[in-house]
């Protein structure tokens, strides 16, 4: 088969080879042990008389159909659409088998949430709090694998948070490429490294009453400097 079984289609789930088979077994079909998959299910397919060549002969809720590399796919509904119209799709998709969610094309399972986050953090050089914020969306939006996580997705993420604008500038360029942190731009439409939008469009964090602030807005705090002294009011007697 063009692209090589990854999985199966039996009683109305898509599994891995592993899940496929345990399900088999549970339904009281008897698997060779020791074999690869696809023989060892050939093999099962012939003891049941059924033609496992030709799929139409035989129904999955009875016994498993390969699932291949091209007819695997994950439509991400809650991806952002930039355009209209545009429509976000993983080429893989997740095994339904019990506590499994291995990806049948990756074979693997997605990292942990922390795992996620260690990855945009050292991937893509996010603050720690921005990137545990943009992993969080990152796996309600479906993209739970760095295999499938782009930098405009990471982009997207950060832009949904309140984050301080960041550049980078090279610093003795061309002589080197060492890079310096800058928090002003330098021109209007400068974006900033981290959503790749410009100055004006950010909610920044106020750091005094630690309210989001849109970076237009105009916002201002009264506050005591160390050492002020604070002059109480005196009242002449009458």
């Amino acid at each position: 088969m063009i692209g090589g079984v990854v999985g199966y289609t039996y009683q109305a789930e898509n599994l891995c080879p592993t899940c496929t088979i345990k399900a088999m077994r549970a339904h009281g079909i008897k698997v060779q042990r020791g074999k690869a998959h696809e023989e060892a299910i050939r093999r099962a397919a012939e003891k049941l008389g059924i033609d496992y060549d030709d799929q139409h002969s035989y129904d999955s809720d009875n016994f498993p159909k390969p699932v291949t590399e091209q007819q695997c796919e994950t439509e991400l509904t809650e991806v952002p659409n930039d355009k209209p119209g545009t429509r976000h799709a993983i080429s893989d998709e997740r095994c339904t088998g019990d506590k499994c969610g291995k990806w049948l094309i990756l074979g693997e399972k997605s990292p942990s949430e922390a795992g996620l986050t260690r990855w945009v953090h050292d991937s893509h050089e996010l603050p720690r709090a921005l990137a545990k914020l943009v992993a969080a969306i990152l796996r309600e939006w479906g993209l739970s694998h760095p295999e499938f996580i782009t930098e405009d997705n990471i982009k997207q993420a950060a832009a949904q948070h309140p984050h301080d604008w960041v550049s980078h500038r090279f610093v003795d360029y061309p002589k080197t490429y060492d890079t310096v942190l800058i928090r002003t731009p330098g021109y209007d439409t400068e974006e900033c490294v981290h959503c790749g939008r410009p100055w004006e469009d950010h909610t920044l964090v106020c750091d005094v009453c630690k309210e989001p602030v849109p970076a237009t807005d105009k916002h201002t705090h009264e506050i005591q400097v160390k050492g002020q002294l604070k002059f109480r009011e005196v009242k002449e007697n009458a």
